[in-house]
């Protein structure tokens, strides 16, 4: 997934007791991914994002916009993360919405296009608001439910996009137990489309479990995501990643990751880095 570093770099900073209520923070992470995502071709990833995050009570609002660098047309990002457009189980014509296969068949899929090969621009941003209904943010627990939109802001034709809204709702949960904390996250994610798209919506869910160590502010942490299959016929994606975090007196966050993918659709190296910057 391309989020992921970030993605548990805010969790491990979600994780550390005594965190601020009313805060604003820049963010950012790094990552490069290489797959075949279920089609015949390697298809390598790298990004840059960057955002901001303002927590004020029991709401969050954060926001990513990424710039993104790939090598093939087989894969194109949504909301959820990386959806896989090569291979043989994803075949099928495609509607109006910037030519998901690159306009050509299964060879010129795999192959990535020649158009499509080595090119860089910038990704759809992401928004997301939560509020937490139980707990808050010192407790030893907390669940909160949540809502997403990717705003289509990136070049369908690009193979960055899709030229389509993303939305989703979700909930998260996490329990402080001692030196050990545990995030769950699950969000059904509406994917826009244009008559014809193979994709589906789908369903995540996610569980990071993270242990302080001996140092102050130091976690290390794992995670597994999956995914429902993101086109009828084929599989789901199911990736487990690894990491280091560690947060100072100020409110400053590093991390780093390192996931491999357990199917075929899944990524199956993802290397990461993520940074939180609290300003107030």
């Amino acid at each position: 997934m391309r989020r992921l570093p970030l993605v548990l770099a805010l969790a491990a900073s979600w994780s550390a007791a005594g965190s601020a209520q009313d805060s604003f923070s820049v963010l950012g992470g790094t990552q490069f991914t290489a797959g075949t995502y279920g089609g015949e071709r390697t298809v390598s990833t790298a990004s840059v994002s960057v955002g901001a995050m303002a927590s004020v009570g029991r709401w969050r609002w954060w926001v990513t916009a990424p710039f993104v660098f790939q090598d093939a047309a087989t894969v194109r990002t949504i909301g959820a993360g990386m959806l896989p457009v090569g291979g043989d189980t994803h075949t099928q014509p495609t509607g109006s919405s910037g030519g998901m296969m690159g306009g050509a068949g299964p060879a010129g899929m795999n192959d990535g296009g020649s158009s499509m090969t080595g090119h860089a621009g910038a990704g759809d941003p992401l928004l997301r608001v939560d509020a937490t209904v139980w707990g808050s943010a010192t407790a030893i627990g907390s669940v909160a439910l949540y809502g997403a939109v990717k705003a289509p802001l990136a070049s369908a034709a690009s193979g960055f996009g899709t030229g389509q809204w993303d939305q989703a709702a979700g909930a998260s949960f996490t329990r402080r137990l001692n030196r050990v904390s545990i995030l769950a996250d699950a969000a059904y994610w509406h994917i826009g489309r244009a008559p014809g798209d193979p994709y589906r919506n789908i369903a995540t869910g996610a569980l990071s479990v993270a242990r302080a160590l001996g140092r102050a502010g130091q976690h290390v942490y794992g995670s597994l995501h999956a995914t429902t299959p993101f086109v009828e016929g084929s599989q789901g994606l199911v990736q487990l990643a690894a990491g280091w975090s560690r947060r100072d007196a100020s409110r400053r966050v590093l991390s780093v990751t390192a996931g491999v993918g357990l199917t075929p659709t899944a990524p199956a190296v993802t290397l990461g880095a993520g940074w939180q910057w609290g300003l107030r």
